[in-house]
């Protein structure tokens, strides 16, 4: 079993940023994988859609700026 790093820590995955939403144990989400939000919607234009990616893809990111 991998790390599991908390909800809502922005992850780099290939050239994408992401947000993770789910990791394994939760409903859909394969062993040591993440479920990374990339700001997708499903087709009712409201649902997010959610990609299950590969822990070792997801590079962590340490830092984030706020704007008002």
């Amino acid at each position: 079993m991998v790390d599991i790093h908390p909800l809502g820590q922005f992850v780099r995955v290939g050239d994408h940023l992401g947000v993770i939403v789910g990791y394994h144990g939760m409903p859909d989400v394969p062993e040591d994988h993440y479920a990374i939000w990339y700001g997708q919607v499903a087709a009712d234009g409201v649902t997010p859609l959610a990609r299950t990616v590969p822990v070792e893809y997801c590079v962590l990111v340490g830092k984030h700026e706020l704007y008002h």
